[in-house]
């Protein structure tokens, strides 16, 4: 082993430690620590953007989450924050950057910035006759705006494609 120190001040001025050259072990540190900055960066672009396979996997998983539970919203207007919320809530994927865009046939394209596939996602909405039951606590809270109704997600699909 050598007698050289691993941390030696450096001459710059600074009274700051900096790797030691002459140190085989401050020479190993200092070639593997831009080696693992890099890897860590690269791993972290990774994590946040979509890849087809990651979209594909929320959109069906969202579309499932979504059926048989209750939404409230108004039964006129743009549902597709529900199927984004869903692909959010899912767990797959990066979250965030999901696009949402309502079509003439009253499909939903679903899409990303990061990735060219597009699905079309087709929900009905079914009124809920019942009243809310309340508890403290509990997940199914009252509407958060008296003009909102509570609906049931009745059906759900979804396909690859845009919905035109």
């Amino acid at each position: 082993m050598s007698e050289e120190p691993i941390f030696i001040r450096s001459k710059l001025g600074t009274s700051r430690y900096v790797y030691n050259h002459r140190n085989p072990v401050g020479l190993a540190l200092i070639i593997l620590t831009p080696l693992v900055a890099l890897g860590v960066l690269f791993g972290m672009q990774a994590e946040s953007t979509w890849s087809e396979g990651e979209l594909r996997d929320a959109v069906r998983k969202g579309v499932r989450d979504l059926g048989g539970k209750r939404h409230y919203t108004s039964l006129e207007g743009n549902h597709g924050y529900l199927i984004a919320e869903a692909i959010r809530e899912g767990g797959i994927g990066p979250g965030h950057g999901v696009d949402t865009r309502e079509e003439e046939g009253g499909g939903y394209t679903v899409s990303t910035e990061d990735t060219e596939t597009e699905y079309c996602v087709r929900i009905t909405l079914t009124l809920d006759e019942r009243p809310p039951v309340v508890f403290p606590g509990a997940e199914d809270r009252p509407p958060p705006d008296p003009g909102m109704l509570a609906f049931y997600l009745s059906h759900a699909t979804f396909s690859k494609g845009s919905c035109h």
